[in-house]
């Protein structure tokens, strides 16, 4: 009995061992670096800090090129991050559709202004807490 009572137990702790990594990865929650380049601006860097609960996103961005942004309708589904970026440049305001696919520690997605017309692509890392 205490032999099976003992791999019962290691069985049981094996898997909630497995199961670790892949619930870290359910959350784009933490700090990221998002890198993107357009012919108008060059390559910009940003720093994005998201907040996730359940799968609700939200969470703040600094971009260098912006006076203010806020994040907003944030999604986080099956590696897909998705939300919505208003930012305010030089007086004008316009909001920018965000998707991105996560793996892990990375992401690669499009900024999308439907008011331009444009779609400029990024990829983004995870900062080191």
């Amino acid at each position: 009995m205490l032999r099976v009572t003992r791999t019962f137990g290691l069985i049981l702790a094996l898997a909630a061992l497995a199961a670790l990594p892949a619930a870290a990865q359910d959350s784009v929650a933490g700090k990221w670096i998002l890198t993107s380049q357009s012919p108008e601006t060059g390559s910009i860097s940003s720093e994005f800090v998201f907040e996730q609960n359940g799968t609700e996103v939200t969470g703040t961005a600094s971009i260098d090129i912006v006076e203010a942004a806020e994040i907003s309708d944030g999604l986080y589904e099956d590696n897909v991050l998705s939300f919505l970026l208003h930012v305010s440049i030089e007086g004008q305001y316009f909001t920018a559709e965000v998707e991105a696919d996560v793996d892990g520690d990375e992401m690669t997605g499009e900024f999308y202004v439907p008011d331009m017309g444009q779609g400029i692509p990024f990829s983004g890392r995870r900062a080191a807490n």
